[in-house]
């Protein structure tokens, strides 16, 4: 077991601290956001699929030193509302849009999304390019069909199936099943309907009112990244040539990573590195 010192007790305190939560109204449902200072533009944080916003904490303190950092927790995620209705991609993208549109009426945002977080970006960019000043996706799939027949096979649908098993059991009960604190509490107050699609092996319902992002449409600087295949990254190297080879424009990274991108370790990541860097010339 890993013993934290001083240091570190206090560093994790200050990410909390840094981030002043609160409820917002959106499409019939609340969505736990949470706000940092004002100490630069506006940068919105989109978690990944049955993440939470917390995922991000490890970079707080660095990001808020000089941007106007939001995150929030999509429906049935974290500390937002459960959807009676189910969940969709589409369900999940007017969650981000009411959140974009609440912060970003006077000046545009800068989206840093991971795994379907960076998708949803992408789609805001392409829709609301004078909300959107610049993206950076986390590892996530260009092309709906290869990612649909990815999330399909039986092996995702195992582990869905798994995941979906273990949602919105109590705290103790996941960490007695060998699971981390934090991960234990995000499976925790994660609805397990969030994941019907995915453990049920029918994930073209997930996607049924959703396109394939039009990047002819994009007029922003994008920062695209892919964590490795062999080690459990989604985005497919397939997916990646006719982007780029389109848009030359556009900027790419490969981390040798899996899906994570180890954006757990906050600055010490070559993720967050590579995405600081960016950033640097949007200030």
């Amino acid at each position: 077991m890993v013993r934290l010192g001083i240091s570190d007790t206090l560093s994790r305190n200050l990410k909390v601290e840094l981030m002043r939560e609160f409820p917002l109204q959106a499409d019939n449902l609340t969505l736990n956001i949470a706000e940092g200072p004002a100490n630069g533009p506006l940068l919105l944080l989109l978690h990944g699929f049955s993440n939470r916003w917390q995922v991000f904490q490890p970079i707080l303190p660095v990001l808020a030193e000089k941007w106007h950092v939001v995150a929030f927790d999509f429906r049935g995620h974290g500390k937002s509302d459960r959807a009676s209705g189910g969940y969709t991609a589409d369900f999940f993208y007017r969650d981000a849009e009411a959140v974009l549109f609440h912060f970003a009426s006077r000046s545009p945002a800068v989206l840093i999304g991971h795994s379907m977080g960076g998708s949803i970006a992408l789609h805001l960019a392409q829709n609301y390019p004078e909300r959107v000043r610049a993206v950076v996706t986390g590892d996530t799939s260009f092309d709906l069909a290869t990612h649909i027949a990815m999330m399909n096979s039986r092996r995702q649908t195992k582990l869905f199936g798994l995941r979906r098993k273990l949602a919105g059991r109590p705290v103790d009960e996941l960490l007695r099943r060998g699971l981390l604190p934090e991960g234990a509490v995000e499976m925790s107050q994660l609805d397990p309907a969030v994941m019907n699609y995915h453990a049920e092996g029918r994930v073209e319902g997930f996607f049924a009112d959703v396109d394939d992002v039009d990047f002819a449409k994009i007029r922003c600087p994008l920062l695209l990244t892919q964590a490795s295949p062999e080690k459990g990254g989604l985005l497919q190297d397939v997916e990646i040539q006719p982007v780029l080879a389109a848009h030359p424009q556009f900027q790419f990274m490969r981390f040798e990573t899996g899906h994570d991108l180890e954006i757990e370790k906050g600055p010490q990541s070559p993720f967050w590195q590579s995405v600081l860097e960016f950033l640097e010339s949007r200030q």
